[in-house]
């Protein structure tokens, strides 16, 4: 009923550390809760600059078929943003969102390994970096960025 997973793919790819406790509430529908850490650096893409935000990862993944499901998660953050762009600091709560399809593929009874491909973006900045000045929705599609996600996980 409850499983505990974390990422491989975050931390040596875009230095993002997280831990997540999932909670299966219904047959097909688990909802997950826990901490990250985003560390990410980006010098020359949109957005440039370094994040360096403490996060609450919240999220619902619906079963579907099989192992096969797919997942929505909010990642409410509090961020001091060093812009590369201006050299200024925004520091500030955001709301980014991840959409994603995944395989949950069993290797022992306990441990299993997640394949979670998906895309994400900003939803909503309290302090917006210089690529987003104008707060349009185009600033949101500019922000979407693919998450090869790979996480593994334990059941308890």
């Amino acid at each position: 009923r409850w499983s505990l997973e974390t990422s491989l793919t975050f931390a040596p790819v875009a230095q993002i550390y997280m831990l997540k406790v999932s909670v299966r509430v219904a047959e097909n529908s688990e909802l997950g809760f826990g901490p990250a850490f985003q560390n990410w650096k980006n010098t020359d893409e949109i957005p440039m600059g370094q994040a360096n935000a403490y996060t609450v990862l919240l999220s619902y993944r619906y079963f579907f078929w099989k192992n096969f499901h797919v997942e929505l998660e909010l990642w409410p953050a509090y961020n001091h943003f060093n812009s590369f762009v201006d050299g200024k600091t925004y520091k500030g709560l955001e709301l980014w969102i991840e959409y994603k399809v995944g395989y949950k593929a069993t290797i022992t009874k306990n441990l299993y390994i997640n394949l979670q491909p998906g895309l994400a973006h900003a939803m909503w900045m309290q302090n917006k970096w210089p690529e987003f000045k104008d707060y349009s929705t185009i600033d949101f599609i500019n922000s979407m960025i693919f998450v090869p996600q790979i996480l593994i996980g334990w059941t308890f």
